[in-house]
């Protein structure tokens, strides 16, 4: 797998050497490179090469709305390797996730570093304000629903969901 950035984690006085490497792919998207690589480069960017901790929040305090593109952390040093378990394993054991600003491509953004398995892994963050509003959307807020439909409807969730196994489902995508 080919990395995609190499920087640091910066956590406190601790400088952690990382490399990026996407954890998912999309096929069928077009990928337009359209911005000069040397032009990018010269950018007065901070920290183009720095993912900053800015604080340990807890996992489920952050809106999945707000979570995009997910990228694996791997080590590049031997040297800080135990730097780098060290900040998993007390990202797993809190139950925290670091949230983070980071450069990627041509602009900061937040993101979020948290343990994953054996690894970190960074996933960028929309603003909490970059999410739109679903104005209109939702249905008219005078349905009622009764607990026996509730709990119909609860338990053929269970009934679906006995022997599902994500990794088995075929998605077929008839365009070329």
């Amino acid at each position: 797998m080919k990395a995609t950035w190499e920087g640091i984690i910066s956590f406190g006085n601790i400088d952690i050497p990382i490399a990026l490497y996407k954890a998912t792919e999309e096929h069928g998207d077009l990928d337009l490179h359209q911005v000069n690589a040397k032009d990018l480069a010269s950018l007065p960017l901070p920290d183009k090469k720095r993912i900053n901790v800015l604080a340990s929040v807890d996992a489920g305090s952050i809106d999945p709305m707000l979570l995009g593109q997910a990228y694996y952390v791997g080590g590049t040093d031997p040297i800080t390797d135990q730097w780098y378990v060290l900040f998993r394993d007390a990202l797993r054991e809190s139950g925290q996730v670091a949230v983070t600003k980071v450069t990627l491509g041509a602009r900061e953004s937040l993101a979020v570093l948290r343990a994953y398995d054996d690894l970190l892994v960074l996933q960028s963050m929309s603003r909490p304000g970059g999410v739109r509003r679903p104005t209109g959307i939702a249905p008219r807020g005078d349905i009622t629903v009764r607990p026996e439909e509730l709990k119909m409807a609860m338990h053929l969730m269970d009934i679906l969901s006995v022997g599902f196994d994500l990794d088995e489902v075929q998605v077929h995508d008839d365009y070329p």
